[in-house]
């Protein structure tokens, strides 16, 4: 902290942009937050701020700004409140949740909530301590990347290993809008290009990212499987694959039975024999263990091993492979063959390439395919890293190293299920804290009329009256980040600084910090002498869990400022047989064992399209996190409303002009909104951008067209991802309904 005249400057780390945990200097007069720019790093490349930071001053001050503890006094939704005491707040809690914990078990009530480092560590002990069910959020949309790296790697986060490329030949770009969205990504890439780097970015939308690329590829939402698989065959047809990479550090070479679809291993047909795998020798076609002295294992050809037919996997993938030739590719994902030609070729010549993947890549309901048909690409062409990483993803780690893990863990679509059907058990009280349910999760009118009237009790910790708190029956006004210490963890990579994010200011009205108010909840259900830590004590925990990302870190150096996250290393590959994994045992039941393409389940070649012709994204922008910026004057002037964006032939179609009030609906909801026409949305698609309220709509929301269907063979790995850019949707001009 330093003080000038009577400002006092407070260094900080930003919680509400883009996920980097940006450096702040919040300069503080007589106690109110007058401005913040932003703070140095020891390395000056992280010094950054994006328009959303600069807002976050005015949260702390906005009119709307919840005051005091409140009660429903009318019914959901209808808007009538009683302010009522913290402790009236508490109590009233404490007791309907141990009302509803006796009567359907405590598993019964749930918590969501955000992912901030304290935050998620006190809602995680407090259902812990319950044997509550702890909600993972991840499931709003960005689950099915990691399904798919569990699959490939062994572990949920692995785009290091086809992005840490120190100086990149080219920088592929499947599915992000990365100048909005992921600000230091996007400076890697830039700052790559400027050293010569090609980038190419593939999306259904000429995005803001699109228009810095030296090429963009128009691609048809929910194809990026089959592209990639397209890229592969002309590899293979050119003799581009690295058959070293293949050999040494993938499953490629490693015999798979035909009449099971599992890994031939020496058990199989020497008694007592271990679990290593088999290859066949290339010189003497015979069998023998993979890491055997002076074998030369062949990636192609099939063998009979003591009566079972078996072939290497990546003589599996080259079948998968042969089916996707240029033009094939082409007629599926609407790119042309020669783009598909070109772009495999640079993959194989550009080396090394860096394949950055986005969030709108996975949000279909097979985007964990997508993902893993990328990595497989970025495999077989050479082009993933072989070596350990600089691991830091805290959250993976030390938070479940000081969890007795007693709470039952529930995916965000699988709560749906919990409260309207029981299963995969019964949901019947929820607390929310920085989720809002019904702004922001999918098939909004289900949440509305199926979810929210049968839960018994809600409770929404928030910052304002969201959508989820207008429906609660008990809302508790909580902090800004200005307002409470937090530990401050790079979620998004390059980041690679802890910060401390320490109270700038003093908490306003009577809001509380979460931690304070989990502390006082559990005190008064029995609970005190495991909750009267405060925000300080719960970090000195995550810091000294004896997690590797926590190697030498301790509370006084971080109150310094940012320290940079130690060098530590992790297996090259954490999968069961120690090597990339594109065939795949665990996803045989589910006929995914490769990673297939498999059409969209709302998409324009899908009978559903001859009543609703129109592919439905939601995409994110740099003007808001969600709602939390979305009734925000400074970036209102910017980004005045929500809008239907879509290609000029669609709207002549239409009789759709420029401006015009439309409405887009199907089965599940519709929503009424200006159009805006242009030729950077691909013809057959229509988008909205996100993060919109209700009420900033003439009639529904961006959330009312969208759909929970569960991905089986995601929760299997990790977690049912929310398909929101796999929609279809028809549009009307309003006046013609």
């Amino acid at each position: 902290m330093s003080e000038t005249g009577d400002v006092k400057v407070i260094r900080t780390a930003c919680t509400v942009g883009d996920g980097v945990g940006c450096g702040l200097l919040a300069h503080v007069k007589d106690g109110v937050l007058v401005k913040v720019e932003p703070a140095d790093f020891p390395d000056p490349w992280y010094r950054h701020i994006c328009a959303r930071g600069l807002c976050s001053v005015r949260l702390v001050y906005r009119p709307d700004r919840l005051q005091h503890p409140l009660k429903r006094i009318g019914e959901r939704g209808e808007g009538k409140w009683e302010r009522i005491s913290w402790d009236e707040a508490l109590d009233t809690i404490a007791q309907k949740l141990k009302q509803i914990g006796d009567r359907y078990g405590f598993e019964s009530i749930a918590f969501a909530t955000g992912a901030n480092s304290v935050l998620i560590l006190i809602y995680l002990r407090l259902a812990s301590a319950l044997q509550a069910s702890w909600v993972n959020i991840i499931g709003f949309g960005d689950a099915a990347g990691p399904c798919g790296e569990m699959v490939s790697y062994g572990i949920m986060n692995g785009d290091h290993y086809v992005t840490d490329f120190e100086s990149p030949g080219m920088c592929v770009i499947w599915g992000a809008n990365l100048t909005e969205t992921h600000s230091r990504k996007w400076r890697l890439i830039r700052d790559a290009k400027e050293k010569g780097a090609k980038v190419v970015v593939i999306d259904p939308r000429f995005s803001i990212t699109a228009s810095k690329a030296d090429e963009y590829v128009s691609i048809r939402p929910g194809t990026d499987a089959a592209l990639a698989l397209g890229l592969m065959n002309v590899l293979l047809e050119n003799d581009l694959i690295d058959e070293s990479f293949i050999l040494n550090h993938t499953v490629g070479p490693f015999l798979v039975r035909s009449d099971n679809g599992f890994y031939l291993r020496e058990r199989d047909f020497v008694s007592e024999g271990s679990d290593k795998y088999i290859v066949l020798d290339s010189r003497a076609d015979k069998p023998m263990l993979f890491d055997e002295a002076g074998c030369e294992p062949a990636l192609t050809g099939e063998n009979n091993v003591n009566g079972i037919q078996c072939k290497p996997a990546f003589q599996l993938l080259s079948d998968l492979i042969k089916q996707y030739p240029p033009e094939k590719t082409s007629e599926i994902t609407e790119v042309p063959a020669r783009v598909i030609e070109k772009l495999a070729i640079d993959y194989a010549t550009l080396k090394p390439v860096a394949s950055h993947r986005g969030g709108g890549l996975q949000r279909t309901f097979h985007g964990d395919l997508s993902c893993r048909a990328i990595t497989t690409l970025a495999a077989i062409s050479g082009n993933t890293k072989a070596e350990g990483y600089r691991g830091f993803r805290l959250r993976q780690g030390a938070f479940i190293r000081v969890m007795d893990q007693f709470f039952k863990p529930l995916s965000l679509l699988h709560l749906h299920g919990g409260v309207t059907s029981g299963k995969p058990r019964p949901v019947k009280a929820l607390w929310l804290a920085e989720h809002n349910l019904m702004n922001q999760d999918v098939d909004n009118n289900r949440i509305l009329n199926e979810i929210v009237p049968n839960l018994e009790f809600i409770v929404v910790a928030d910052m304002f009256m969201n959508a989820s708190a207008q429906y609660a029956d008990i809302v508790l006004p909580v902090c800004s980040f200005y307002e409470h210490l937090d530990l401050v963890q790079p979620l998004q990579r390059p980041n690679k600084y802890m910060q401390i994010s320490p109270k700038v200011i003093e908490p306003m009205y009577e809001s509380k910090p979460d931690v304070e108010i989990v502390n006082e909840l559990a005190a008064r259900m029995g609970l005190g002498e495991h909750f009267s830590m405060s925000a300080e004590q719960y970090i000195e925990v995550l810091i000294s869990s004896r997690h590797p990302s926590m190697q030498g870190m301790t509370l006084d150096r971080l109150k310094e400022g940012p320290v940079e996250l130690p060098h530590y290393h992790v297996p090259a590959f954490a999968t069961q047989s120690g090597r990339f994994e594109f065939y795949s045992e665990l996803m045989k039941q589910f006929g995914e064992e490769l990673p297939l393409y498999i059409e969209p389940i709302e998409s324009r070649r899908q009978p559903l399209a001859s009543k609703y012709p129109l592919s439905y994204l939601t995409t994110h922008t740099r003007y808001g996190n969600h709602a939390l910026f979305a009734e925000e004057p400074w970036l209102r002037e910017l980004d005045t409303e929500p809008l239907l964006e879509m290609n000029p032939a669609d709207a002549k179609q239409r009789g759709i002009g420029d401006g015009d009030e439309v409405v887009v609906f199907n089965d599940r909801g519709r929503v009424r909104l200006k159009a805006k026409i242009h030729q950077g949305m691909k013809a057959g698609i229509v988008n909205i951008n996100q993060g919109w309220l209700h009420k900033q709509y003439t009639e529904g929301t961006h959330q009312a067209l969208t759909h929970g269907v569960i991905n089986p063979a995601q929760a299997a790995i990790f977690e049912p991802n929310s398909a929101l850019y796999d929609n279809l949707v028809e549009v009307k001009k309003a006046d013609k309904e």
